[in-house]
């Protein structure tokens, strides 16, 4: 894995790119970035993703044009195609009313400061008004607030999304439209490589973008829960974060987001000893996943899998779960074993100081 991506730490930026940088730094599986290197090495990999767009913005499927916007968000430091991705996001957005992934990737459009008051942004509870008990619906709503510096309308949002029940982000789904989008467009082989149909490269593709579609940042939400930051903030805020918290770290369908349940727990304050085994747990199988995860990404056969189980189930747990067990890893931590951060050992419910990139 290429050492910027491991660098990168849970909450540090908020772009859809470090989205993927988060899940490989976390559960490390299948997720080092894709070459996508076409049969002119030189070929920047940007230009592919770019005329992969294009193809896609012919399509008759909204989704598909939802999708191709995506694969516009190259720049985002710059801000670059923002307005070309709000518009066709916002087309499809309205030609796909009940298509749950349109509609979430219309929520979450990333703005990142650039978007000005005349432009058509995204529709941060777009995705609330098909899933309103699912938690991951209501996370743009608090990223908008929290953006917005509007302390009132954060605690309303923290409010509604610790109503929530669940916290499904649709991993499995998103895999399968990739894998449908590049069964169809696809990428070119990298140079001199003898892939099959669906290669290492093209799961490699797929993954990284379907961990893009699904997996929005919570790091608005983590650093709206810190009560050191917000030390005069209402007691329930704090106290819906725990709950929100929670839900993440049972109820998500991927590591990543029950990472993110550990973080807004500790940030929060309000772990309690009931929620210590539940944190060790996911720390532990963080931890161990990137252990096994080299073995997978070299391993288009053991890759497949991985991505088929989570197609399977619309989740990325039974997968992990399988792969602990295939590796010989148990799925609770040991008694005497701590989770260490930096080389030092962490308590379960110790803040975990922040990582800078």
């Amino acid at each position: 894995m290429e050492s910027t991506r491991d660098n990168r730490h849970l909450g540090v930026r908020r772009h859809a790119t470090t989205r993927r940088m988060l899940h490989v730094a976390l559960a490390g599986v299948v997720g080092c970035a894709s070459a996508l290197a076409a049969d002119k090495p030189a070929q920047d990999p940007l230009d592919y993703r770019h005329d992969l767009a294009r193809q896609l913005q012919k399509s008759d499927s909204p989704r598909d044009w939802a999708l191709s916007a995506q694969l516009l968000d190259t720049r985002p430091a710059s801000g670059a195609n923002l307005r070309e991705r709000l518009a066709i996001l916002q087309k499809a957005a309205h030609a796909a009313p009940d298509d749950r992934m349109v509609q979430g990737l219309w929520a979450d459009v990333a703005l990142d400061g650039h978007c000005k008051a005349k432009m058509a942004c995204g529709n941060p509870s777009a995705l609330s008004r098909l899933e309103p008990d699912n938690g991951i619906a209501w996370l743009p709503a608090v990223d908008r607030a929290w953006r917005a510096g509007n302390p009132r309308v954060t605690d309303a949002a923290i409010a509604r999304l610790a109503q929530s029940s669940r916290y499904n982000e649709h991993i499995g789904e998103a895999i399968a439209a990739w894998r449908d989008v590049l069964q169809r467009f696809p990428p070119p082989k990298p140079d001199g490589a003898n892939v099959t149909a669906e290669g290492g490269h093209v799961l490699e593709l797929a993954f990284d973008e379907a961990v893009e579609t699904a997996i929005p940042s919570a790091a608005s939400l983590v650093d709206a829960c810190s009560r050191a930051k917000h030390p005069n903030a209402g007691a329930k805020r704090f106290q819906d974060c725990g709950r929100i918290a929670r839900v993440m770290m049972g109820r998500s369908q991927t590591l990543v987001g029950r990472s993110f349940g550990v973080a807004v727990l500790r940030a929060s304050h309000t772990g309690t000893p009931a929620d210590v085994e539940r944190v060790r747990t996911v720390t532990w199988q963080a931890e161990q996943a990137g252990k096994f995860a080299a073995a997978i990404a070299a391993d288009p056969v053991a890759r497949q899998n991985y991505m088929n189980l989570i197609q399977s189930n619309d989740s990325e747990m039974p997968a992990i779960h399988y792969d602990l067990t295939i590796f010989g890893m148990a799925l609770t931590p040991p008694p005497d074993w701590k989770q260490t951060v930096n080389g030092k050992p962490v308590e379960p419910l110790d803040d975990v100081p922040e990582q800078k990139p």
